[in-house]
């Protein structure tokens, strides 16, 4: 008879752990099949908007022609409408990455749809549209994230590289080279645009002060810069954006 302990692990792989699991290895499928010949990663930035951080990443984005993509919280969003405004008009993607950054593994079916649902409702109020893909935080998946996606068409999508600038070992100069040694055709390149949870409190401005470096040399490896919807658009390999949303993606760092 198992111990309580083993129950408890066993209960939480089989809600969080497999589903995971089972994102990560689709989302590996799916970048793995992007042709060599079209050498496209994208930059994706979490937790914001900050009011600070994101208007600053926005104007280096825009120094260097890069589009990328936003994953936004519901409640930051509500805080700050006008800089949400501002990173769609620049050009770039808004994504949903839940209201507060909750850990799925604490949330119910009832509440997996609050937290996702709160937070379309937020950034279609801002943008006039609906946003297009979901990142839950941490990069986590419950038996419930499927189904609030599919009720919002969302297509959910995590990275293929986190350069862990939330560590505070971590200096601009490891970010640079830890991305040139594993960024590669088809990488999804998680950064952050605020300090969320658990995170050095400076981890935005060291995305800042590094990212032009980081650009040029993404750039020199022959790798273009180009949003989520290009890098998995069909013709590029990727995922079809009619697809279910319970083709789930994700990476295999946490």
């Amino acid at each position: 008879m198992p111990d309580s302990l083993t129950l408890l692990l066993m209960t939480l792989f089989g809600y969080v752990g497999l589903p995971t699991l089972l994102a990560r290895t689709g989302f590996s499928r799916a970048l793995k099949g992007a042709p060599a010949a079209l050498p496209q990663v994208a930059l994706t930035f979490d937790d914001g908007p900050d009011p600070v951080w994101t208007p600053r990443i926005l104007e280096i984005l825009d120094r260097h022609g890069v589009t990328a993509t936003f994953f936004m919280l519901g409640s930051q969003a509500e805080a700050h409408p006008e800089i949400v405004r501002q990173v769609a008009a620049a050009g770039h993607e808004v994504g949903v990455h839940g209201y507060r950054h909750q850990m799925p593994a604490l949330l119910g079916l009832r509440a997996t749809l609050q937290d996702v649902g709160a937070t379309v409702q937020v950034l279609t109020s801002i943008l006039g549209h609906r946003p297009r893909y979901y990142r839950p935080p941490w990069g986590i998946f419950n038996l419930w994230t499927g189904i609030a996606a599919r009720r919002h068409n969302l297509i959910p999508v995590v990275w293929s590289l986190y350069v862990s600038e939330w560590s505070r070992r971590t200096t601009a100069q490891s970010i640079y080279v830890d991305a040139m040694r594993h960024a590669q055709p088809g990488t999804v390149l998680l950064l952050h645009d605020c300090a969320g949870p658990g995170s050095r409190r400076d981890a935005p401005a060291i995305v800042a002060r590094v990212l032009p470096r980081l650009i040029a040399g993404l750039r020199r490896k022959g790798l273009e810069l180009v949003g989520l919807s290009q890098l998995l658009s069909p013709g590029n390999g990727g995922l079809p954006h009619d697809a279910a949303p319970d083709q789930s993606v994700g990476s295999p760092r946490p």
